[in-house]
């Protein structure tokens, strides 16, 4: 299928703000530009310079390539929206953000996208849903101005067959003492085609809290998409999906029932042999009166 044909599929789906080619054009040069002080990327920046939207410069793509991401979310939005058709369960929008996994700004190389996977299975395995599927991105975004400069990592994804009650159990921590403050939100998916979108999409942006998506998001600047761009040359091309129950084709898998084993907890021994020593076991003598003294 032709680009031309993909984007018309997308355009069918109710998504009217799918970047255009001049928008990828001027990602990728703004790109280059950052990170033209950089010798380990001068022998990239020339691939890079020759991508398009129909056209790939290098032998392999790169994560960090505007054109690559395009096309890889050109691919896997029709492929998403069929496996949601084929679910019959809820479907919300979850947002995921952890303390644990913020990191100050310069530290960003720092981040393990490994680590929030672990926790987002093991959290949808608590559900304990086999027809459950789950899908989306790891996203690192800007702090909002009012808060200490640093970057918020959060897992943005979309959960199906799951209700919200089973996923606010699964999701939803106690308050820690982390250095910064983590938050989870959890909204009925309207509009598929659009959410299916938001959620596979992974620029730059500064971040907007789940319950107030109104509000105003810090601009990145330069020196923030450039410590974001070079992140992105460590990463290989879809390294930051999430996925659950499906491949990664977005093809449900058929997963076995989980078995719930009952814990027994081991009674506790009764030491009887220590009875004559416990108290109220054997007389006591009175205060005040001598061993020998009736009372």
């Amino acid at each position: 299928m032709t680009d031309r044909n993909q984007t018309r599929r997308i355009t069918e789906l109710g998504i009217g703000d799918f970047e255009s080619a001049d928008a990828l054009k001027r990602r990728q040069d703004d790109l280059r530009e950052r990170l033209k002080a950089s010798i380990w990327f001068r022998n990239r920046s020339k691939a890079l310079a020759q991508c398009t939207t129909s056209h790939c410069g290098s032998a392999k793509c790169l994560e960090v390539c505007a054109f690559a991401n395009w096309r890889r979310r050109l691919e896997e939005i029709p492929a998403a929206y069929q496996l949601i058709k084929k679910t019959n369960g809820p479907l919300y929008e979850v947002r995921v953000v952890r303390g644990i996994w913020a990191r100050p700004i310069g530290d960003l190389w720092k981040v393990s996208i490994a680590a929030a996977k672990q926790l987002n299975r093991r959290a949808l395995d608590n559900v304990y849903i086999p027809e459950l599927v789950a899908f989306g991105t790891f996203k690192v975004s800007v702090a909002p101005e009012h808060m200490e400069p640093h970057w918020i990592c959060e897992i943005h994804q979309i959960v199906a067959e799951a209700e919200k009650t089973d996923l606010e159990k699964a999701f939803f921590t106690s308050v820690s003492r982390e250095k910064y403050d983590s938050s989870v939100g959890i909204t009925k998916v309207e509009n598929i085609g659009q959410t299916i979108s938001d959620v596979l999409t992974a620029d730059l942006k500064g971040w907007q809290h789940p319950l107030w998506p109104d509000g105003s998001p810090a601009k990145p600047k330069k020196a923030h998409r450039e410590e974001f761009y070079q992140w992105l040359l460590s990463l290989s091309l879809g390294e930051r999906m999430i996925r659950y129950g499906c491949d990664r084709y977005l093809n449900r898998l058929n997963k076995k029932p989980r078995t719930v084993h009952a814990k027994i907890h081991k009674p506790r021994p009764n030491p009887i042999w220590l009875i004559p020593y416990m108290f109220g076991e054997r007389e006591q003598p009175l205060r005040g009166f001598s061993k020998d003294q009736k009372r």
